[in-house]
């Protein structure tokens, strides 16, 4: 026999409906103001500056795009949250790189995916979230 919805229980769902829809708003719009937005399955970054600094002066500004391929639903709305932690793992991974780089050569872009894939494994577990490099460059000053 079939279960009957009495109008509590429809204005429950409906309550609870909306709920999640603020909630996902809200975080939609936290990210928004980070600098991040969410595309399908892609989280997409603001992109993000590097000082290459040689002998104490600045000598270069490097400039990465990154955006993150992400399956999981809910890991999704977690990164967006997480952006300032993202980011500030990869600048920590992206330090050694630049200490080292050859500004006469151009960007090791599959090098630099590894270090932010090495990154984000290290965050939300390996096989989570793919980097995608969409930009980088370096601008000699």
């Amino acid at each position: 026999m079939p279960c009957r919805l009495h109008r509590r229980h429809v204005l429950s769902l409906a309550i609870g409906a909306a709920f999640a829809a603020c909630v996902t708003t809200a975080a939609r719009a936290e990210a928004s103001r980070d600098g991040v937005d969410i595309i399908g399955t892609v989280v997409i970054l603001a992109p993000f500056n590097v000082s290459v600094v040689r002998k104490g002066k600045v000598r270069a500004i490097m400039t990465v795009v990154a955006n993150l391929d992400v399956g999981d639903g809910p890991l999704r709305e977690r990164i967006a949250r997480e952006v300032p932690l993202v980011r500030d793992s990869y600048l920590r991974y992206l330090d050694p790189y630049v200490d080292q780089l050859d500004m006469k050569t151009s960007l090791d872009v599959p090098r630099l995916t590894r270090l932010l894939q090495k990154a984000t494994d290290g965050l939300y577990g390996a096989g989570q979230a793919s980097v995608l490099i969409t930009h980088a460059t370096m601008r000699r000053m």
